[in-house]
């Protein structure tokens, strides 16, 4: 059985147990005398000392001054514990610091929930920073929904620019204001691309990701996918964010990132399969991928029926995930030790 702390009344059931999905976090909010902000800013690092002032300066130069910073650094080694000292010394605006042992990412950001005292929840990675506006943009649209309607929006989201020359990342939204979610954006509109979001904080906590022992990684856009079912995002063709890529970041070796986090990927592509996907084609690309990380992480045809719901989907899909399996194994072989 997951090692799930049930008992915890925010705790995330796991329907199926041969999925092995992990969430836990204590639902208590730093102590202050403050009055909670409009935003909280979620930075979660690991060893990027240097870059992380980028990102920090960006949020000194913002005109929207409601704001709280949130920052956990996830086992750095690199300093970064003096630099974020030295920013909350001379910094005018509240910066929560928490130390934990590598765990990934999303590891970090079930960790920062019970830390965040804002409305709305900006993530912003240690590598990127915002546009000076960024956080008046999201305060402008997310005040033009009445108060009374805001209950159905997950939050605003606005378009990513490239820090080397200004260009979008990925594509704008049909409309310069535009109520969608995740699913319908990317599989009616086939909407693709970097965007940057200030989601609602009490949705995030109702949404922490699965996380597995000894595993560092789980797709992040299972979140987008789960809220998508129940809210709508109000975009906007906007730049809230600017950002580079790393040649050490999470998508420069993605076969790598595949194989140390099989489960992680296995769990994704089931729920993938069972509820997110649309279409028949995209159901049996999301079940081969299942069947492909089912096998690497150990998981035998029983188990593989019983942690998916569209069973005529895994049966058809069996053949070619097992294929894709021996291929990893081959190309794993020849992979220098």
């Amino acid at each position: 059985m997951p090692n799930v702390n049930a008992s915890h009344p925010m705790a995330q059931s796991v329907d199926d147990p041969s999925r092995n999905g992990i969430v836990f976090f204590p639902l208590l909010l730093h102590e202050t005398d403050m009055p909670a902000p409009l935003f909280s800013i979620f930075i979660a690092t690991y060893n990027r000392a240097t870059l992380i002032e980028r990102a920090i300066q960006s949020l000194v130069e913002q005109r929207e001054r409601d704001f709280e910073v949130v920052i956990v650094d996830d086992g750095s080694r690199d300093g970064t514990r003096d630099v974020i000292e030295r920013w909350k010394r001379r910094g005018d605006f509240p910066i929560v610091y928490h130390y934990q042992e590598n765990s990934g990412k999303h590891a970090a950001h079930n960790a920062a929930l019970p830390l965040l005292r804002g409305e709305l929840t900006v993530v912003l990675d240690s590598d990127d920073c915002l546009a000076p506006d960024a956080l008046g943009i999201f305060r402008r649209h997310w005040e033009a929904i009445p108060a009374a309607e805001r209950a159905r929006y997950a939050g605003i989201e606005g378009l990513c620019a490239f820090l080397s020359n200004g260009l979008v990342a990925g594509d704008r939204y049909p409309k310069d204001v535009f109520d969608s979610d995740y699913i319908t954006l990317r599989f009616r509109y086939h909407k693709r691309g970097d965007k940057k979001a200030a989601l609602r904080t009490a949705l995030l906590r109702q949404h922490p990701y699965p996380v597995f022992p000894g595993e560092r990684h789980i797709r992040p856009s299972i979140l987008w996918k789960r809220i998508a079912h129940h809210y709508c995002t109000r975009h906007v063709n906007e730049i809230v964010q600017l950002i580079e890529y790393q040649p050490d970041g999470l998508s420069s070796d993605r076969f790598s990132l595949r194989m140390k986090n099989p489960n992680g990927f296995r769990f994704y592509y089931a729920e993938d399969t069972d509820r997110h996907q649309p279409t028949w084609r995209g159901r049996l690309d999301s079940g081969v991928k299942y069947v492909r990380y089912a096998f690497h992480s150990g998981v035998g045809l029983r188990r593989q029926w019983l942690g998916i719901r569209r069973r005529g989907v895994w049966l058809i899909a069996l053949p070619v995930g097992y294929l894709k399996y021996l291929r990893d194994r081959r190309r794993l072989g020849r992979q220098p030790r």
